[in-house]
């Protein structure tokens, strides 16, 4: 059922989404992206430089933050405007769940605009992305 504006509030919290990230996830990003830093792709060399291992792209946790809202109105054509910051790593293992909350609503030149409070998180409860905000236009 679609997200109707008259019967959102502020304060309103959309479905979440978690993933249980895996290496091959991120190889799959790699290819798709183009970005084969080693430092997503090589376990040992993300251990030589002390992270650990490898860790996922920033982009593609800003990814499931936009397919989070995007599952939620329906329609990725409706998200006019995702920021997010980048506050953690996160590796393959993590659980990571993205989540957002209604903080206003607005109409402006015929326009209904839905503005939301995101973020991501681990299992842990570690901030993987922060300060984030999407518009979505209902």
């Amino acid at each position: 059922m679609a997200v109707s504006f008259e019967e959102l509030s502020v304060g309103d919290e959309i479905p979440v989404f978690s993933i249980t990230l895996e290496q091959m996830m991120l190889w799959q990003y790699a290819g798709a992206s183009g970005d084969f830093n080693p430092i997503h792709v090589d376990k040992e060399f993300g251990e030589q430089v002390g992270l650990g291992g490898t860790i996922a792209h920033g982009l593609s946790s800003m990814g499931r933050m936009a397919k989070t809202v995007t599952d939620w109105v329906e329609d990725p054509g409706r998200l006019k405007k995702l920021k997010v910051r980048f506050a953690a790593l996160a590796r393959p293992g993590d659980t990571l769940t993205f989540k957002g909350r209604v903080t206003g609503k607005s109409e402006e030149g015929g326009s209904r605009l839905v503005t939301l409070e995101v973020e991501a998180e681990t299992q842990d409860g570690v901030k993987v992305l922060t300060r984030g905000e999407a518009v979505v236009e209902l």
